[in-house]
């Protein structure tokens, strides 16, 4: 979430963020911790304390994993996000990048120990928030100058990173464009503007090849079994606060790059909406309850109904289905609810502080 957007609204927004796990993406095998969940903690803004947990398989949890990792140092900033790669032929992702801002910067980290091996900085990154690969290469969406970003003519950008060097390669310009979430798919990436309406496609090299219209204010976007792109749209262009907390979802075909399927009045929450995916169906949050939506017939239906906290984050696991929840708050350590896939309680377990994403380690 923005620089400005999260200190001076702080208090009049909690939005249901990212880190959805695609299917696509290059699952993390047992490492150091072995098998169990990576927690991501965004952190308080004023503070700069985004963290990572591990759940461990025996229910252990271990809330200084990076820092007993990298001397004692933290992930520095407030965590937008986290993605594995790899840059083998295999499907094990063996790194890590870690997307923070209020300390812009992508950290590359070790999967297996959590250790970081390179850092992109400021000003090669300027407000950060997801990150995607294509082979060799490493693209993370930038909202750039805060002082635009929030304007009619926003100056968002990617930076580019060499995957094998770990270095910052150039940045590539994205007129009139608030990029946020990016996957990438049939070897292009697909990025939302949600500064408008539509997800903008590039090539591997870098170049625009497709522009798509979907609905208002596109924001996090996964891929699912089928490898089609789905984005959810919160429908709230440039911060309207019109009180609407219902989104469209709309299905990308990457072989056409053109709309397959749009899916209306998804309760999302609004700015900074969290999915996920597990099994053709996607999950979404709002308030304190989780919604999902089938998507072989668009059905919509409630799965939990009034948890006792706000909800933040949202992930499935991709072996059994369990669905995991996390608490908005920021003043102190957020409380992880590990439930089944029918939404009973499991187990409860406390994480650092604003938990918005899982990574599951297989």
């Amino acid at each position: 979430m923005k620089k400005l957007y999260r200190f001076s609204l702080w208090f009049l927004f909690v939005a249901g963020i990212l880190t959805a796990c695609n299917p696509s993406d290059p699952q993390v095998v047992s490492g150091k911790y072995g098998k169990g969940v990576l927690v991501i903690n965004e952190g308080n803004f004023t503070e700069g304390n985004g963290s990572l947990s591990f759940i461990k398989e025996n229910d252990e949890v271990l809330n200084t994993v990076f820092e007993d990792e990298n001397n004692g140092s933290p992930v520095g900033g407030i965590i937008q996000s986290v993605r594995g790669y790899n840059l083998g032929l295999g499907v094990n992702a063996d790194k890590l990048v870690l997307i923070t801002n209020n300390q812009d910067q992508a950290v590359i980290a070790d999967a297996d120990t959590l250790k970081a091996v390179a850092i992109i900085r400021s000003p090669e990154v300027v407000n950060p928030q997801a990150f995607a690969a294509i082979g060799n290469r490493g693209f993370v969406t930038n909202w750039g100058a805060i002082s635009q970003a929030f304007g009619p003519n926003p100056t968002g950008f990617l930076t580019e990173i060499d995957l094998r060097t770990r270095t910052f390669v150039r940045k590539i310009n994205l007129p009139n464009c608030r990029p946020q979430g990016i996957v990438s798919a049939n070897n292009k990436l697909y990025v939302a503007n949600n500064h408008a309406n539509t997800v903008l496609v590039y090539g591997s090299d870098g170049n625009l090849v497709q522009t798509i219209v979907v609905a208002d204010s596109p924001d996090k976007l996964l891929v699912d079994n089928n490898n089609k792109v789905w984005v959810i749209c919160n429908n709230e262009p440039d911060f309207s606060f019109s009180g609407n907390d219902e989104g469209t979802l709309v299905r990308i075909n990457p072989a056409t790059d053109q709309t397959e399927l749009s899916i209306p009045n998804v309760p999302c929450g609004g700015f900074n909406s969290k999915i996920a995916f597990h099994n053709g169906k996607i999950y979404s949050i709002r308030g304190k309850k989780v919604f999902v939506v089938d998507t072989n017939n668009s059905q919509i239906s409630e799965l939990i109904n009034n948890t006792d906290f706000a909800l933040y984050g949202i992930g499935v696991n991709p072996q059994n289905g369990e669905i995991y929840i996390g608490e908005a708050t920021f003043t102190q350590n957020s409380r992880v609810r590990r439930l089944s896939p029918s939404g009973s309680l499991i187990r409860e377990y406390q994480a650092g502080r604003g938990t918005n994403g899982f990574i599951f380690y297989r």
